[in-house]
């Protein structure tokens, strides 16, 4: 793919005002003053744009494990960006809001995407509620599922909305999708990782249950040995990406996404994906829970529901009103623990949590 580098493009803006690059580096380095934190990460983060050297380091978020440093080229990130603007009709002068944390991939790419493309980059403070700031309309704003919540009754003021960083529940997606069914706004559920500089794929939200990822140009797929998703991505990497996810690829540009390898539950060689249950059931439950496997003599695995100390008695409640279909689906004790521990984006740490201690109460 041909891509036109700008460090900073002609028709960059912040929140109205043009800057060029020297300009850019003056307002940068200001923001290193300022006592609000999210303005000193951002003015770091430009300054490392525009420094000289060609790669910029970012961080995983660790919803699997320890959090890992990453490095990319300033290249592979603008590559990335003319995609996004691709796939979304970006163009010059188009207004965009910053309401994610720039330590972290979404957030740095908002911004890249606004220098690559000459948009008009809005800062909105760290909030459930970025909508609230500003009195105006945007082409293009990435949220977590948490703003979104708090934002439905603002969404009109959003031409695309795109959300990502942890899961989507049913009941939200349906939610927001009614609330702007008779406005110009379309809301996009992401696929991607910090491997992959955010999203490598969109799926547009409707009232339909199934959600199908499409991908964005010059990104490929395949299941490797594992049975899970493996991406080629030329401008980020040669060499191809490896997740793991768990797909049901459906053509050469579309997928659905069933689960991660890390959380499936092998119950007496029945293969168990717990997020797809979790999908299936969170009908059903007012509070966080989430399916997950425990070591049992004749099984290997048996599946167990966990759930906060508080609602025991009411998930057992709820538990004998599902109709299962089948017994391998049918949890077979319930984990009670403390707390439920969550990434900056409310992303599960599954196996923090667990690891925190739990009881076992049997059904």
């Amino acid at each position: 793919m041909d891509i036109t580098f700008f460090s900073v493009h002609p028709n960059f803006s912040i929140q109205g005002k043009s800057y060029n690059e020297k300009e850019l580096g003056i307002y940068a380095t200001s923001l290193l003053l300022s006592e609000k934190s999210y303005l000193v990460h951002l003015g770091t983060f430009l300054l490392e744009w525009l420094a000289e050297g060609n790669e910029i380091s970012v961080q995983t978020s660790g919803s699997t494990g320890t959090p890992k440093p990453l490095s990319f080229t300033k290249s592979a990130m603008q590559a990335h960006a003319q995609l996004t603007g691709q796939f979304f009709n970006l163009i010059p002068g188009h207004k965009i809001l910053l309401c994610l944390p720039t330590q972290f991939i979404a957030g740095k790419m908002m911004v890249v995407r606004a220098l690559s493309l000459g948009l008009d980059l809005w800062v909105s403070p760290p909030s459930n509620h970025p909508l609230d700031f500003f009195k105006t309309t945007f082409d293009f704003v990435a949220m977590v599922p948490s703003q979104l919540e708090a934002s439905i009754p603002l969404l009109n003021c959003c031409r695309k909305v795109l959300i990502g960083g942890a899961p989507l529940i049913g009941s939200l997606k349906r939610k927001a999708v009614l609330a702007v069914q008779t406005e110009p706004t379309e809301l996009f559920l992401s696929y991607g990782m910090t491997e992959t500089l955010s999203h490598i794929a969109i799926a547009k939200l409707t009232l339909e249950d199934q959600v199908i990822f499409s991908l964005l140009p010059h990104i490929h797929i395949k299941e490797n040995d594992r049975g899970c998703l493996s991406v080629i991505a030329p401008y980020i990497s040669s060499d191809t990406i490896h997740t793991t996810d768990i797909v049901r690829i459906l053509d050469a540009s579309h997928f659905e996404w069933l689960g991660r390898l890390d959380f499936v539950i092998n119950s007496g060689g029945v293969k168990i994906h717990p997020e797809s249950l979790e999908k299936a059931h969170e009908k059903y439950f007012s509070f966080p829970f989430f399916y997950s496997g425990i070591p049992h003599d004749l099984l290997g695995e048996q599946l167990v529901i966990v759930v906060a100390q508080e609602y025991l008695k009411e998930s057992q409640e709820i538990l004998a009103k599902i109709q299962f279909g089948t017994k391998f689906y049918k949890p077979k004790g319930i984990l009670t623990v403390a707390e439920f521990l969550y990434t900056h984006t409310f992303k599960l740490r599954r196996k923090d949590t667990l690891g925190l201690g739990y009881k076992v109460h049997d059904l």
